[in-house]
């Protein structure tokens, strides 16, 4: 059932236009990238071309993950919060589900296998983007990445929350405001991860009322704290101006014990989402 749930995404529109604004995403950057190694490559002797020049190749890969993660992570939310909101409610919709239900196999299983096939898309997705992004760069940059296995788990955590609230919200109300919801909760829990990376620089600077917020935030939609380590993860270990960056990026590596919440966090959303569908009638 879970490879039948997969092979109809690969059939949607929406996901035959994710794959095209991929390869054009990556189309882009690489040119973007290319060009901007031959421009440091043919640059003259001014002050703020020396200033440029003493970065460094890992500096300039730093700046250029930095800037196309947000990009990409945008892409990628988009296609699981609407792949996401659909595959259960079209399933019951479309009078499917009464045929599904009706084989040898358990509510949970079916719930399982049809749920978890937007999630697989979706990584597959972010694993092409993020790893053209690594292999791009690399190629004119060359630079050693954080933490690889970091990044794949916190991609993970990351997609997870975002999938898990997205489908048990589609299950309670209707789809169109689920996706609505969870786009709202994936914008400001970004906006506020960016804030609290500004926070650890300047720790006791930022006001109580303001860290109170951003931390509760963190707790209620974790999904921020993933997308941070998969940055934290793929930028160079010897950039020198990551604290610059740091509302883009990230100061200090992700907790584990972050993820670790946000997996379990996802777990009692899809619990929840698990009680309704045993309750629903078809």
């Amino acid at each position: 059932m879970f490879l039948n749930s997969v092979e109809q995404l690969l059939r949607r529109k929406i996901v035959l236009t994710a794959c095209i604004a991929t390869v054009a995403f990556l189309g882009l950057y690489w040119w973007g990238i290319s060009a901007a190694s031959s421009a440091e490559l043919n640059m003259g002797n001014g002050q703020a071309d020396q200033a440029v020049a003493m970065l460094g190749p890992a500096d300039a890969a730093l700046a250029a993950i930095i800037t196309a993660g947000p990009l990409a992570a945008t892409l990628v939310t988009a296609l699981i919060i609407v792949i996401g909101s659909s595959m259960l409610p079209e399933e019951i919709g479309q009078g499917r589900m009464p045929f599904w239900l009706s084989l040898p196999q358990t509510r949970l299983k079916v719930y399982l296998s049809i749920g978890l096939a937007p999630l697989a898309v979706s990584y597959a997705l972010a694993l092409i983007l993020f790893g053209g992004i690594l292999v791009i760069t690399k190629i004119y940059f060359p630079f050693i990445p954080r933490n690889i296995p970091l990044a794949l788990f916190s991609m993970f955590a990351w997609l997870t929350v975002v999938w898990a609230a997205v489908m048990m919200l589609s299950l309670v109300i209707k789809k169109i405001a689920s996706m609505l919801i969870v786009f709202f909760l994936t914008a400001v829990a970004s906006l506020f991860g960016g804030l609290y990376e500004l926070m650890k620089m300047f720790p006791g600077d930022a006001p109580e009322a303001l860290e109170s917020v951003t931390k509760t935030i963190m707790y209620i939609f974790p999904a921020d704290r993933g997308y941070r380590g998969v940055i934290y993860g793929l930028i160079p270990g010897d950039a020198l101006v990551t604290e610059n960056l740091a509302f883009f990026g990230v100061s200090a590596s992700v907790p584990s014990a972050h993820l670790i919440y946000a997996f379990l966090w996802s777990i009692v959303l899809l619990s929840i989402g698990y009680w309704k569908f045993r309750r629903m009638d078809f």
